[in-house]
């Protein structure tokens, strides 16, 4: 009995208590984004700016709080039915082998809705995507692989219910969950990717983009670590798939990886502030000026003698009579010793 235990119901305790503090973070940034954004929209616009600055801190491209508050209530509702099933298999049906064995209609109700919300949230970051890219085929790939992700972990779940044991059911449709496992690790690192790509290729080299090329590399960053935190965990169920294959270990990860995407979506609305502040405090910052050289021209009084034409024609400053100053460089004046 504590073997079965260990392997049936380990993975969704730690998933649960950790997905609730996780849960606790979310109702803080949401919180926050209705204190602090109470301005924007209660709509969307179909079409908007795709310059950088609206596509990333302008409230115009950004979810409106009925969005905000819908996937709150998808993420209470996911808690909620995530500490009952730990309660129907852990404390009302305690020492219960026949119960801990077999899945019911709220175990594929609990991870369905898990499912839902990641769909959510992905079909956003493919919203804004497309805003940035301007890349239709951007949009329908990532659609595609949302909904087929989406399906997959709901068949997964709905075939759990329908088998005798979970056991069963693990070894049976162990390819359908690597496969679902897959296409989350694929999507995440797809959009991640295609993302940063996309901000890199937005960079000027020159001075006269400095502040925007400032904020480009916040995004950079925050992108980066967001998706590669959501692969890091999706690998990690993967992974648990893999060593331990009649095992629940790997509902741990996917209790987490939803309460990180609902985060990560609330963290890229409420930063829109502090990227607003480092695109405007980047007026005051020293810019560097690039090492250049930069040809001067020699006053009229240190010209050549009209004798000495001849021998400019012939060697330039060669001759006798041209005089050593007058062309230089500034980048050869700051090297010379």
């Amino acid at each position: 009995m504590s073997a079965l235990a260990i392997s049936l119901g380990r993975g969704p305790l730690i998933g649960v208590c950790l997905s609730s503090c996780l849960y606790g973070i979310t109702c803080l940034q949401a919180l926050f984004y209705f204190q602090t954004y109470v301005h924007d929209r209660r709509s969307l616009k179909l079409t908007v700016s795709r310059i950088l600055y609206y596509d990333f801190i302008h409230p115009a491209c950004t979810c409106n709080q009925r969005q905000v508050a819908l996937l709150l209530t998808l993420e209470t509702i996911h808690v909620a039915l995530s500490m009952w099933l730990v309660d129907y298999y852990l404390v009302a049906n305690y020492a219960n082998e026949v119960a801990l064995q077999s899945a019911t209609w709220f175990t594929t109700v609990t991870y369905s809705t898990g499912f839902i919300i990641d769909l959510v949230v992905y079909f956003y970051f493919t919203w804004r995507i497309w805003n940035f890219t301007g890349k239709l085929w951007v949009v329908f790939f990532m659609i595609l692989v949302a909904l087929a992700r989406t399906t997959n972990g709901i068949a997964a779940s709905i075939l759990s219910m329908l088998s005798s044991t979970w056991a069963t059911y693990l070894e049976r449709d162990r390819g359908l969950i690597l496969a679902g496992i897959a296409l989350f690790v694929f999507g995440d690192t797809f959009s991640a990717s295609i993302t940063a790509w996309h901000l890199h290729k937005s960079r000027d080299g020159t001075l006269r983009l400095h502040r925007t090329n400032l904020l480009i590399g916040r995004f950079i960053i925050f992108v980066i670590a967001t998706g590669g935190i959501s692969v890091l965990v999706n690998t990690l169920a993967f992974v648990f798939v893999l060593i331990q294959p009649v095992s629940l270990a790997l509902t741990g990860p996917m209790f987490v990886q939803t309460r990180l995407y609902s985060n990560s979506l609330l963290a890229s609305l409420n930063l829109r502030n502090a990227h607003t502040q480092a695109y405007e405090n980047a007026l005051h910052e020293p810019v560097e000026l690039p090492s250049r050289s930069i040809v001067f021209a020699p006053p009229p009084c240190e010209w050549l003698n009209h004798e000495e034409v001849g021998s400019l024609s012939d060697g330039g400053s060669q001759g006798n009579g041209t005089s050593k100053r007058s062309w230089y460089t500034a980048l050869e004046s700051v090297n010379a010793p």
